[in-house]
């Protein structure tokens, strides 16, 4: 039976919310490989050739440092056509006693209508490591609607390799030309990009069975009004080249305070139908704790005793 055209789109809405989406696709080995204990693919660390790409735009290190400390929870309201659709909540936390290692949970769940006939519970966590955060490893639970699945994906940085497996379906492997991020490490090492000058910044990204030098691009400065109060912003734009999730859509945009801690407090993409916005609606981190009240609810009048 085919899926109704809304179910089939809502399966598009939530994960479209984040920056920039990446879909895994099958390859075949050519022949049967040796495997790790965890049925992950044995990769050789291949040797650097000519031509090959390095890490993409660095990092400015004062950033790093405020931008992307750990220790942050960001809760965002999602949106589509000003209905709501769902939430998306962002965790970071550094790994003690292991340097420069963090982690990066991802909750996104349907909510209002939509989560009545399309219930959205998906979750992930990756690993990154180093002054440019890139991922070592990647989990994700997804549930939508009757779909069930466990997705494992390790980056192997140093052979500039992709194994992915889901659920108990044999491992594939993608050969890559240089070090990648994924579409979470991608969107929190853009908060600490120094944005200076006319020249996008790159970020390389793994989608679509390729590594895309995706640049982000500063598109203007304007205030915002947010959970945070009024703040100057930078607003950017991913210049996406690939499909992904954003399959006939246009270009994200991302609104970042423009200041030392580089907050995301908007983003808004054009997708098939209409535009999903993601608001910022609660932030706990360096920089302080805000929480939008919730409108309370109107009581109603008191009877008034009649006159005599």
């Amino acid at each position: 039976m085919t899926r109704p055209a809304g179910k089939r789109f809502l399966c598009r809405i939530l994960p479209a919310a984040l920056l920039w989406p990446v879909v895994l696709f099958s390859i075949t080995a050519a022949s049967e490989p040796p495997m790790d204990q965890d049925g992950f693919l044995v990769l050789r660390a291949a040797m650097a050739k000519a031509g090959q790409t390095g890490f993409g735009t660095p990092s400015e290190q004062t950033l790093l440092k405020t931008a992307y400390p750990g220790g942050e929870s960001l809760r965002y309201r999602v949106s589509w056509l000003g209905i709501p659709a769902g939430e998306l909540i962002m965790r970071t936390a550094g790994v003690a006693r292991a340097g420069e290692t963090f982690t990066l949970e991802i909750e996104a769940k349907s909510a209002g209508l939509l989560e009545t006939f399309y219930p959205v519970r998906d979750q992930f966590t990756t690993v990154v490591h180093g002054p440019q955060r890139l991922p070592s490893r990647q989990t994700m639970q997804q549930h939508e609607g009757r779909r069930v699945n466990s997705k494992v994906t390790n980056y192997d940085q140093d052979s500039f390799a992709v194994s992915y497996r889901k659920n108990d379906d044999p491992p594939e492997i993608y050969q890559l030309d240089g070090p990648v991020h994924n579409e979470f490490s991608s969107f929190f090492i853009m908060r600490a990009l120094p944005f200076a000058g006319e020249a996008p910044m790159i970020v390389p990204t793994f989608a679509d069975k390729k590594r895309h030098e995706v640049g982000v691009s500063l598109e203007g400065r304007e205030e915002m009004e947010s959970v945070l109060g009024k703040r100057a912003c930078i607003r950017v734009k991913p210049l996406l080249k690939f499909k992904g999730l954003y399959e006939k859509a246009g270009n994200p945009e991302v609104w970042l305070t423009d200041d030392q801690w580089r907050i995301p407090v908007r983003f808004q993409s054009k997708i098939i139908i209409g535009s999903l916005v993601a608001e910022l609606i609660e932030y706990s981190g360096p920089s302080g704790t805000f929480t939008r009240p919730e409108k309370p609810r109107e009581s109603p009048e008191p009877p008034r005793a009649d006159k005599p």
